[in-house]
């Protein structure tokens, strides 16, 4: 499932993004060595928050950004969304919301209405393995899950 990857005890490692390519194919490893977060920090603790991410697209290529639809995600997303129309050739930013199925009505309702102010944000939403609806997740993994067995519910529900 995940990858493994010698580390280097050498922290004056180069930084790893030497290239300028965007193919998922392509994209390399990028390493930073703690010198470099210490520099990348100082800098961009200096920086508003559209030039942090325009930053983080340009450096990043293969980023995402999760929300749940609050305050701070919603922001967030407002701004991907003004970066991408900026230079709608660039790769997107993806956004990814996990439906729990157990959501407020309120908050899917803003899920659709984000999908309809911001179609150029592509927003992949993912749900439990195997169900659709929160009486499925129940008939399949018991009622209230999450009170019963919170690791199971947080591995099969987000």
């Amino acid at each position: 499932m995940g990858h493994h990857r010698e580390s280097s005890t050498n922290s004056n490692n180069e930084s790893g993004y030497a290239s300028g390519s965007s193919s998922a194919d392509t994209l390399p490893l990028i390493i930073l060595s703690k010198q470099h977060l210490k520099f990348l920090n100082t800098t961009l603790n200096n920086l508003p928050p559209l030039e942090i991410l325009r930053w983080c697209k340009l450096t990043f290529p293969s980023l995402y950004q999760t929300t749940a639809f609050g305050i701070s995600g919603l922001v967030t997303l407002d701004m991907l969304s003004k970066l991408q129309t900026e230079t709608p050739s660039a790769p997107s930013i993806d956004a990814i919301f996990l439906d729990t199925l157990y959501h407020f009505h309120e908050t899917l309702d803003l899920v659709e209405k984000t999908k309809q102010r911001y179609p150029n944000v592509n927003l992949h939403v993912y749900k439990p393995e195997g169900v659709s609806t929160a009486s499925e997740f129940e008939a399949k993994h018991g009622p209230e899950l999450w009170k019963t067995d919170a690791d199971l519910y947080d591995w099969v529900a987000k």
